[in-house]
This record gives structure tokens, sequence and C-alpha cells, in this order.
């Protein structure tokens, strides 16, 4: 068999090959429900992020449960070796607050301001510097213990640790950012 055999001349148009073709009718299905009108995120975080009333801030601070201010924090299911990287420094600091001389209303509300332009810029890492309290009356830190009272009850913190001795030490914080959704 030749090749010519295998295939059929190409003298007609595909026109002709196909033949008469009619359109077809598109019937279009309508859902049963309309869709539900879309969420305004942005709002629904907004209002989860305000700063706290002063009676909120009363409440941070009294809580008997919290552990000693300054250590390692982390929401359960992180993982450890993320909690490691964030102690060692090796997240880059992408902004940082400084809390000094700040009385803790201002303080708390600076903070909570800080981390809802730091979510919406979608950072992952800040530092927050709230000082080691030697310069306060009786040298015992004021705003170290309420400072990690307000990140461990954060929705948007995940964790939080001391930084290197470089970039504050027992004096600021590295903390990692939940990642907004969207």
């Amino acid at each position: 068999m030749s090749d010519d055999d295998k295939h059929p001349p190409r003298e007609k148009s595909f026109r002709e090959l196909i033949g008469k073709v009619r359109p077809l009718v598109v019937d279009t299905i309508e859902p049963e429900r309309p869709r539900p009108p879309p969420r305004r995120r942005r709002v629904e975080y907004e209002a989860a992020s305000l700063p706290l009333e002063p009676a909120a801030y009363q409440r941070l601070g009294s809580d008997s449960h919290d552990a000693a201010a300054g250590q390692d924090y982390h929401r359960p299911g992180l993982q450890n070796s993320v909690l490691r990287k964030l102690r060692r420094g090796q997240f880059p600091v992408q902004d940082e607050l400084d809390l000094h001389g700040m009385t803790v209303r201002e303080a708390g509300v600076r903070l909570s301001d800080f981390l809802l332009h730091a979510r919406g810029l979608r950072l992952s890492c800040v530092r927050i510097i709230h000082g080691k309290g030697l310069s306060s009356p009786d040298k015992s830190p004021v705003l170290k213990p309420q400072v990690a009272r307000w990140l461990r009850s954060h929705d948007g913190v995940l964790a939080f640790a001391p930084a290197r001795i470089e970039d504050g030490g027992s004096g600021a914080l590295y903390v990692l950012l939940r990642s907004r959704r969207d």
C-alpha cells in the first residue's frame, strides 16, 4: 500500500466534508438561590484588632495563668523548629515598635495599632522594644509583663521570644505574626 492510498485527496473543503450544520441551543440554568453578598473581611479584621478598652487592660493585667514575663510563647500547633528559628533571630525583622517611656495605656494603644498595621502590610516578624524597667521607681519592669500578656491575648500573634543581645536582649521581643487571610 502506498502513502497516497492511506490519505484521501484534500480536494474538498472542510465545509463540504462536514455537511450541513445547525447552531446549538444553549439553555442556561440559574442557581436555585442567589449567591450571598461578599463578606467585608477587612472590617471584621479591624474590629478584632481595635485597641482595648481600659477595663480590658485591667483584666489582662490580672491574669494569674500567664507564665513569667519575657519567656517564649507560641500557639499550639506551631512547630518547634519555627520557635527555635525565632529565638535565634533567624527571621528577618521587618519593622519595630519602641515603647520606652510610655504609660501602660499609651503602650497598649500603640501596640494594638502597630500589630494591626503590621498585619495589614502582611509582615511576618516584628520586634517590640519594651525596655528592661531599669528606669522605673522600684527598678522592676512595668511594660515587659504587660506586653507579654497583650501579645498572648492578640489573635494575630503566633509566637514571641526574647531578642538576641544585639537586638535588645531581655528588653525586646521578636514577634511572629499570623498571615492575614483575605
